[in-house]
């Protein structure tokens, strides 16, 4: 193969990110989604004990994502299916007002996890640490939730 080909194969190809997809504790419990190969893993438990793991890629149907885009802000969500439970993981956030810019809504930054069963929502929880989510590439591939079901807090 020649060089300039595999420059070329080099930049074509997106750079895998490094660390989870998704990273929050409760307290005692934590969730943390992470990406293998071409599917996310959804973990949530204690530090030495899984209570919950779902593999899921974007053939599977039983994940999801969606985001939405605010002028000085974004919500984003990664749902995974579990027979008739969902478990949503939500991200918000919002930019800070600056000096040239009137915004009437604050800086906020926030995470958890909704569980789901059908439409009935059994637990929503608020990462007490964490909740950080950036767009990784793999997000492009999965299917679109229709609705953002990010909670206002």
């Amino acid at each position: 193969m020649s060089a300039t080909l595999a420059l070329a194969l080099t930049l074509s190809t997106p750079a895998a990110l490094s660390g989870p997809v998704f990273e929050c504790s409760f307290g005692a419990k934590e969730l943390r989604i992470t990406q293998e190969k071409g599917a996310l893993v959804y973990r949530y438990g204690t530090k030495t004990g899984t209570e919950l793991r779902i593999v899921a890629d974007a053939k599977s149907g039983r994940v999801f994502y969606h985001r939405t885009l605010y002028p000085r802000g974004e919500d984003q969500t990664l749902r995974f299916v579990n027979g008739d439970y969902s478990y949503v993981v939500f991200a918000h956030w919002t930019a800070p007002p600056s000096a040239d810019i009137e915004f009437e809504i604050p800086a906020a930054q926030y995470g958890g996890l909704i569980v789901m069963r059908g439409d009935d929502v059994l637990s929503p929880r608020v990462c007490k640490e964490g909740g950080d989510m950036v767009e990784w590439p793999i997000f492009k591939t999965l299917p679109s939730d229709a609705e953002n079901l990010t909670p206002p807090i």
